[in-house]
């Protein structure tokens, strides 16, 4: 069950910390941790169906990589991460479980220095909230900004431009934000953006963050499409016939609408249809 006032479980699930697995409101990060301090932290969103984390493989090496990146230390191997996870996802109980893994550099030396071998490393685990289904059907609205991301290739949470602007993307009653820099578009915030032209594929490779649900998209694109990775410019984005972006929590989401233009006939195009039944045969073989 979830309050109406805060959005948050009334009865907290399972999450761990450093070692331990805890009721949410029982854990807790020091007001030290360099990462509310200075926000240096890096996160990983996971989605699982059922018992199994889709593509925790390719999570965990972007994990390290992005860890990498920024010096930090991951505490855990994949195995006992991987064994973490699990553990959550039976303890909660849920359906589908959204983890998210978040590494900071452990408490601040000196307000602005960290001891790399003594991280904070957590997970919290939630229940999976499906957006509304007619989203699926009928598609949704994106709005255009422009942004680009600190360090495009990390997973940090540095999400201040995406926080500060939600409530104009309520206001425009639009699904995501779609970043642009010097008229090239690059990718939403918190998902990736494919288009098709007629039956050609193509997507953003440069100044991103490579989604894993773009992988996998990419993974079963391949073989029905013909799949490009570029640059692409807002004015070509104005006339693709066919646009959809990919995130682990929300999926694929077909887009009909970018700020006041129709996105090709304004309706879910047939060949996004043909990558959401793919993907779903996908998520069901595991």
């Amino acid at each position: 069950m979830t309050s109406e006032k805060t959005g948050k479980p009334s009865i907290k699930p399972y999450c761990y910390i450093n070692g331990k697995i805890e009721r949410a409101d029982k854990l807790y990060v020091s007001c030290y941790d360099i990462g509310l301090l200075r926000g240096y932290a890096i996160y990983e969103g996971i989605t699982a169906y059922g018992d199994k984390p889709f593509y925790l493989k390719q999570h965990l090496a972007r994990f390290k990589r992005s860890a990498k990146k920024l010096g930090l230390q991951i505490p855990s191997t994949d195995v006992e991460i991987e064994q973490i996870l699990k553990t959550l996802i039976k303890k909660n109980g849920f359906e589908r479980t959204n983890l998210k893994m978040i590494l900071t550099g452990g408490d601040a030396i000196r307000g602005i220095e960290f001891n790399v071998n003594t991280p904070t490393f957590f997970v919290i685990a939630e229940k999976w909230t499906p957006l509304p289904e007619d989203l699926y059907i009928k598609g949704g609205k994106i709005i255009v900004e422009e942004h680009q991301r600190f360090m495009p290739d990390v997973k940090s949470t540095h999400y201040i431009t995406t926080v500060s602007l939600q409530v104009k993307r309520k206001k425009e009653k639009a699904i995501e934000i779609l970043f642009t820099d010097k008229g090239k578009i690059l990718e939403c915030s918190t998902s990736n953006i494919f288009m098709f032209f007629g039956d050609t594929l193509v997507t953003p490779k440069d100044n991103v963050l490579f989604g894993i649900t773009r992988m996998a998209v990419l993974d079963i694109a391949k073989k029905h499409f013909k799949i490009e990775e570029r640059d692409v410019t807002i004015e070509e984005m104005k006339k693709a016939d066919e646009i959809f972006l990919t995130s682990s929590y929300k999926d694929i989401v077909p887009i009909v609408m970018v700020d006041k233009d129709k996105v090709g006939d304004g309706v879910v195009g047939k060949n996004t249809k043909v990558i959401m039944d793919l993907f779903s045969k996908l998520v069901k073989k595991g």
